[in-house]
């Protein structure tokens, strides 16, 4: 069993964004009047205090009231315990309302909300609306904006498709100290210039993404037209799986298995595979499964190694499952049926 079971992960870590647009304000709050900005701050502070206690009515309450005297914080309060529900009803026409409120004055928290409310299809927004929203957010300097917006223009989601203006933006992000922007951005060199990907990766790395810290980790380990290296990419993975990267742990485990770049340990390496199947890596799983069939590292359980097995489920791999049906096949010929048996009713039960 090599790396080779997370090569083909490497280009599928997946980028989370926000979007949204700017609408004109809404006819039925355009009126609504200001009162005295120490009363709106004032009416604020209590409504804060209720939602802090989890009084999310008397939160709404006295949240309406403070947004209608001004505060932009109490509009984007409200809309967030309309958007979510949490005073009993989801209202995304309201959450809407309220939100418009303070993008009408530019808060940036209304405008990404309202970004992502369009994203989501949400009270009537479309893609083009999150878009708006978003860059005037980024305009405000929100970074987690910028990213989304390099991610709409990556997949051409409510703006011209355009490779050069997603680099464009992540760069803007990167200078704002971003390291998912980095990530991101070492992403679209992978396949056209791997060094540079590396480096981008690394740097994210050094700034706490474990994501990046993973992906060096398997280009060291892989090629990738980067000199291999153990020491780095056991030094990578390392990284990742201490910061708790379900996938690193299951391959750092691997590395620590085979004595790839640190010292051969099979305590050590069943436990990096333990802690992969528990936070739901299937190949972690399958690991976790291998090893407490041969005892290596752990006492040998022929149970829990059948139950993690039928737990990974199968592969899309034809190596992977092949390695799957014969550790399978082996089980189910020499192992008491009564304690399959047993292992496939835990599974069952969950």
């Amino acid at each position: 069993m090599g790396l080779a079971r997370r090569a083909g992960r490497l280009c599928a870590l997946a980028l989370v964004a926000l979007s949204g647009t700017a609408l004109s304000l809404s006819p039925a709050l355009a009126n609504v009047p200001t009162l005295s900005p120490v009363q709106a701050s004032a009416d604020f502070d209590t409504a804060l205090t209720a939602y802090q206690t989890r009084d999310f009515n008397r939160a709404l309450r006295l949240g309406k009231t403070a947004a209608k005297a001004g505060s932009l914080e109490a509009a984007v309060m409200v809309g967030h315990i309309l958007r979510k529900g949490e005073a009993g009803t989801v209202n995304l026409k309201d959450a809407r309302r309220y939100y418009e409120m303070g993008a009408a004055r530019s808060h940036p928290d209304a405008l990404v909300a309202l970004g992502d409310m369009a994203l989501n299809g949400e009270a009537g927004l479309t893609d083009e609306d999150a878009y708006a929203y978003l860059l005037r957010a980024s305009e405000a300097g929100r970074v987690d904006a910028t990213r989304a917006l390099a991610e709409m223009t990556r997949t051409g989601r409510g703006a011209p498709q355009s490779l050069d203006d997603e680099r464009d933006l992540l760069e803007r992000a990167i200078a704002s100290f971003d390291k998912g922007a980095t990530k991101r951005l070492a992403d679209t060199y992978l396949e056209t210039d791997p060094k540079k990907a590396l480096d981008l990766y690394e740097q994210a790395a050094e700034a706490g993404d474990a994501d990046a810290a993973y992906a060096a980790g398997i280009m060291y380990a892989q090629a990738f037209e980067v000199r291999p290296d153990e020491e780095r990419s056991a030094f990578w993975l390392a990284t990742a799986a201490n910061a708790g990267h379900a996938a690193a742990q299951a391959d750092y485990g691997l590395l620590v298995y085979q004595g790839a770049g640190v010292p051969r340990d099979e305590m050590q390496a069943a436990d990096w595979f333990r802690q992969s199947a528990e936070a739901g890596d299937t190949e972690g799983m399958f690991l976790y499964a291998f090893t407490l069939a041969k005892g290596e590292g752990l006492a040998q359980d022929f149970g829990e190694s059948y139950y993690w097995l039928l737990k990974s489920g199968d592969s899309t791999v034809d190596d992977y499952q092949e390695d799957r049906a014969t550790l399978r096949q082996r089980l189910e010929d020499n192992v008491d049926p009564e304690v399959l048996a047993a292992a496939r009713a835990k599974l069952d039960g969950q």
